[in-house]
């Protein structure tokens, strides 16, 4: 007697290109397959690399991406706790927006935080007195060159201009409209004239703002005579005294 076909394995076997003779019915054996779970795609996000947290510096507080800190005293503590450890920053290029009202110190305080926590570069972008948006470059060193340049704006908004190893003190008075930027830039031309550092050292006493600090460093920068090509911002400077950096 003639055994009936068994049309449904057939129809298996064709399906699954093959029968794995040793499972009963000569169904496939998902073990003995050979086929594997096609790999899931990988997003264009998953591929870029962290970004730092936006960081914003104004009068009267900070912003570390999504986080509101008070600025002034003890802006250290609350924004190191913050950037410790972020992403984004070891050996990458980071940005600061610094508001013009922003306390210097403060600024100051946030790119320090950010070389300690191994940032590669600092840019502070704050706007200028035309309006438009500039961008400052940070120096890293932790520490100047004798000769280098220090211009430091004092609490009535006279500028001093002396050697970062120490030595007199150049001072111009205020201007009409605030610090006199155009002898300023004299003094510090003169200053810097035999010295070839490729760094200036600026900051301004907190009963100022940072935007005149700013407006003083990237118009010291933008000098055709200059040598430098980035600042390091001081704080609590003496003029006349040894700038010594942190």
């Amino acid at each position: 007697m003639r055994a009936r076909p068994r049309p449904l394995a057939i129809a298996a076997c064709v399906l699954w290109a093959g029968c794995d003779s040793s499972t009963p019915g000569g169904a496939i054996s998902p073990a003995t397959s050979g086929a594997s779970a096609p790999a899931p795609p990988t997003s264009a996000a998953a591929l870029e690399p962290p970004r730092a947290p936006e960081i914003i510096v104004d009068r009267a507080r900070a912003e570390v991406g999504k986080d509101r800190v008070t600025a002034g005293p003890g802006l250290a503590d609350r924004a190191g706790a913050l950037l410790r450890g972020a992403p984004g920053i070891q050996g990458r290029v980071v940005d600061v927006v610094a508001m013009r009202p922003a306390s210097p110190s403060d600024v100051a305080t946030m790119v320090e935080l950010l070389r300690q926590a191994g940032a590669g570069a600092i840019h502070v972008k704050t706007e200028a007195r035309d309006s438009t948006t500039q961008e400052l470059p940070i120096a890293t060193a932790t520490r100047l060159p004798d000769c280098a340049t220090v211009a430091w704006i004092a609490k009535d908004a006279s500028i001093e201009v002396w050697p970062a190893g120490g030595g007199t003190a150049k001072r111009v008075l205020r201007g009409l409209a605030g610090p006199d930027l155009t002898l300023g830039m004299e003094a510090m031309h003169k200053q810097g004239s035999e010295c070839e550092a490729s760094q200036i050292a600026v900051g301004a006493d907190d009963s100022m703002t940072w935007g005149l600090a700013f407006d003083l460093a990237t118009t010291a920068l933008h000098q055709t005579w200059t040598r430098a090509d980035a600042a390091v911002l001081v704080t609590g400077a003496t003029p006349g005294r040894k700038v010594v950096l942190p």
